[in-house]
């Protein structure tokens, strides 16, 4: 179950709430993507490809995601 705190944005017309990281980590292993808050354009996300945690950025380009302690503890993901 995922531990949710206060909604945050709107999208297809549904409030959606933001998670922890380790709460994120079940949806990556779907196929999903995160996003966080901070990041100012939606087109920066993280995934998992090939059990490998990437960062995709606005410059189109897709980087090794290496967390830091502030992407651990960050409370402020949304699932895209």
């Amino acid at each position: 179950m995922l531990t949710t705190t206060s909604p945050v944005i709107m999208k297809d017309d549904k409030k959606q709430k933001t998670l922890r990281f380790k709460d994120c980590i079940s949806k990556l292993v779907e196929g999903k993507k995160i996003h966080k808050l901070e990041w100012e354009d939606k087109g920066y996300y993280g995934y998992l490809k090939d059990e490998i945690l990437l960062l995709h950025k606005t410059d189109g380009k897709d980087y090794h995601w290496t967390l830091q302690k502030a992407d651990l503890e960050g409370d402020d993901y949304i699932i895209l």
